[in-house]
């Protein structure tokens, strides 16, 4: 009998000794990861895998009475794979280039491990196509975009930097520190070290150099392409700019069901009123066809989907903005079926800054839903909610990019995506780091 209650007292020890191991390490590399060390952090998140390997996404109930259940961390999922990865991108974060690039592809190649394991979280991907855009991959920015399917994963978001979160709509896992609250990010306010200040709400400081051209037509002569909430569209974007993002209400252009002429003299006297390296929010809502290997958005009287000359080439619009330097943020909520085996933003701009991000895959519809009992684009929605959760005058192009992504999936209720029947693209960036503020 002794020999049995000294195995069982044994037994116990051990398992006591082995948990005290895992948790040591993964605390320390916690504490590491919040003063900034990321070698070190990284260490201790290595160690703890040689402790206990896998990753779980579900709470750890820790040794005790069963009727006395205890959570580690509060239900916190065990993420020391995800973490160690993470690491390895903030360390490349704060390197120079020609260590960062190799500090990227290392964290690739673990983020990437974790997707092949089918823990596909929502931060995974984000820190992936994040890399994906550093490293100037965008065959595999494409791919990944076009494979996410909904989260199926959550992992312990501790150590990530506050406008991360609210760049992801605040979806990940809530830990003991926080007591579950996620805090408001202004990201437009940062410390010496370029982080973001977290900040009470409050009006949104306006910034003179920001001008934006909204142009809503959704009225045509083109069977069944009419978009009858478009002008209300127009309204709620201007409302959001001035409010929530930091454009001047005076530098705000709409235009509803408008010409070709129309579009592109409201685009010459816009840019005309702009200083150079200025800011411009260009948002289309309307039909758009690729002809001849170019884009083109449609007047209000067109009648035909290939006829141009009631239309307006895309790169003529953008010409007299990207001539002067001024960075141009454009968004299109736009159906795109194929039309003679071509579809609407398939062609790439020559010149100039410019971001593009389109509301729906190629062959894909736009959808609409009822706000505050209007009728509103989905897209438009989507983006109005966004420039409201973030609350800022300074976004970065590819944080605000998933937050569009992530909204309308999860058809803007709930913690996960895949509720929405459309699926935006993410931004395609030419002459734009992903960093990019608008």
């Amino acid at each position: 009998m002794r020999r049995v209650i000294t195995g069982i007292v044994g037994l116990a020890l051990t398992a006591f000794a082995f948990g005290q191991s895992w948790t040591g390490s993964y605390d320390a590399g916690l504490k590491a990861a919040k003063a900034g060390k990321w070698e070190e952090a990284r260490k201790d998140f290595m160690q703890t895998k040689a402790y206990r390997p896998d990753d779980v996404a579900t709470a750890t109930i820790l040794p005790g009475p069963v009727t006395e259940q205890r959570k580690w961390r509060n239900g916190s999922p065990y993420s020391p794979n995800f973490l160690a990865a993470y690491c390895l991108y903030r360390e490349g974060m704060e390197s120079k280039p020609d260590k960062a690039t190799s500090l990227f592809k290392s964290a690739a190649d673990e983020f990437e491990a974790l997707i092949t394991k089918k823990q596909v979280s929502q931060e995974t991907v984000y820190f992936l196509y994040s890399i994906y855009g550093r490293l100037n991959q965008s065959d595999k920015k494409e791919a990944l975009a076009s494979k996410i399917a909904e989260p199926n994963w959550k992992v312990d978001t501790e150590i990530l930097a506050p406008e991360e979160i609210s760049a992801m709509g605040a979806g990940g896992a809530t830990t003991s520190d926080n007591g579950g609250i996620v805090s408001v990010v202004d990201a437009g306010k940062v410390d010496g070290n370029g982080n973001s200040v977290i900040t009470p709400g409050g009006p949104v400081p306006i910034i003179s150099t920001k001008y934006a051209l909204i142009i809503c037509n959704g009225d045509n002569k083109l069977p069944g392409q009419q978009l009858p909430y478009a002008a209300d569209d127009a309204a709620l974007l201007k409302d959001s700019l001035s409010t929530n993002a930091g454009y001047p209400a005076d530098n705000i252009v709409t235009l509803t069901n408008v010409n070709a002429a129309a579009m592109l003299a409201a685009a010459k006297d816009l840019a005309s009123k702009m200083p150079a390296e200025g800011t411009l929010f260009f948002y289309f809502t309307g039909v758009g066809a690729n002809v001849d290997d170019r884009d083109w958005f449609a007047g209000v009287n067109t009648e035909i989907a290939t006829d141009t000359s009631s239309m307006v080439r895309k790169n003529d619009v953008f010409f007299p903005f990207t001539q002067k330097g001024i960075s141009v943020y454009a968004f299109y909520q736009v159906p795109r079926p194929s039309v003679n085996g071509a579809f609407f933003g398939e062609e790439e701009s020559r010149a100039g800054r410019i971001s593009q991000m389109q509301s729906t895959m190629e062959g894909g519809s736009v959808f609409s839903i009822f706000r505050n009992g209007k009728n509103v684009g989905a897209f438009t929605d989507a983006i109005t909610q966004v420039f409201s959760d973030l609350h800022t005058n300074s976004i970065p192009i590819s944080d605000f990019g998933w937050a569009v992504f992530y909204k309308i999936r999860q058809g803007a209720i709930g913690e996960s995506g895949g509720g929405s029947k459309q699926t935006p693209t993410l931004p395609i960036l030419q002459f734009l780091s992903s960093t990019s503020r608008f």
